[in-house]
């Protein structure tokens, strides 16, 4: 009888399957709709982790029944009802495997360390760093959300980019091509039109975090003065949740520890890169600033086989 491994990383947009033999070779893979705990119904993300597990499960040509383990990281995980009755629909959809339901965060940190001490910082719609070290402790710093705190994310560059060009208008702030550029991508025809949008729900949480790209073509291609400094100040947000986690886990560290960018907002380049960077250097000396060295998915795999160990 086979024993395979699946790991699932449910998001807020996209949930991604990996199917796995118990060595951690990978045989198939799937995709499916949104899955975070925190933006779409129970149903919902179960119908999007079946749907990609089915589709993973037929590329690999094998049978669900042979699924022994399961780790799946997702996105609000922290909300513990909705994740319990998640977990009992995996259970029910696998009765033969042992399944793990922990935040995407985590999986995130395996992958791109793989398996290995170290720190995540994601800077997507959100922004959180999380970090696990040698002697088994882990420290989370941020992933409270738009309303109290998300310093250093997508949302918080496109709000910030929406103050600049508000008080630009105002006469209270610098004048900046965020004043065209913004209304055009957001396809209003007066920057009236944002005070509305924004508290009515017309300009969405992910529209106003999509507009990091926005602000991150204006320094880039504009030379900006006022988009770089959003940036800037995002990478220093972004620093400050990284030396949240590392002093907590590494502020002993004699070896060197990897410290690993995720999330979209790390391709605005050097306005944010270089400050996060130069920050990271005096706090945390012995951090190597690398890529991942693989997916979420991958580690959600990785973390499906300690599963597979702990039941044996």
């Amino acid at each position: 009888m086979k024993e395979l491994l699946l790991g699932l990383d449910g998001g807020g947009t996209q949930t991604r399957v990996a199917v796995a033999d118990a060595n951690g070779t990978l045989l198939g893979r799937g995709s499916g709709g949104a899955c975070s705990m925190s933006a779409v119904s129970l149903e919902e993300a179960l119908l999007s982790a079946r749907t990609a597990a089915t589709e993973a499960l037929r590329e690999a040509e094998v049978d669900p029944a042979d699924v022994r383990a399961i780790c799946a990281g997702v996105a609000g995980a922290s909300f513990e009802a909705r994740r319990l009755e998640f977990e009992a629909g995996l259970r029910e959809t696998f009765p033969n495997a042992k399944v793990s339901v922990i935040p995407d965060f985590a999986i995130a940190l395996t992958g791109a360390t793989g398996g290995n001490p170290g720190v995540i910082v994601i800077a997507g719609t959100g922004s959180v760093a999380y970090g696990e070290n040698a002697g088994g402790e882990n420290h989370r710093a941020g992933a409270y959300g738009y309303l109290i705190d998300d310093s250093g994310s997508g949302y918080g560059v496109g709000r910030a980019a929406l103050a600049a060009i508000l008080r630009a208008a105002d006469g209270t702030g610098e004048a900046t091509s965020l004043s065209t550029r913004i209304p055009q991508a957001l396809r209003i025809a007066s920057l009236a039109d944002i005070v509305p949008g924004v508290y009515g729900g017309g300009i969405s949480r992910v529209t106003v975090a999509v507009l990091s790209r926005i602000v991150a073509e204006a320094a880039l291609q504009d030379n900006d003065s006022a988009a770089t400094a959003i940036l800037m100040r995002a990478g220093g947000a972004l620093a400050q949740l990284a030396r949240g986690v590392t002093d907590r886990l590494f502020a002993d560290a004699d070896l060197p520890f990897p410290v690993s960018p995720i999330g979209g907002l790390w391709d605005a380049g050097a306005p944010l890169t270089d400050v996060f960077t130069r920050s990271l250097r005096r706090f945390a000396p012995n951090a190597v600033f690398q890529p991942p060295l693989s997916a979420p998915v991958e580690g959600a795999v990785r973390r499906a086989g300690k599963v597979l160990d702990d039941r044996k």
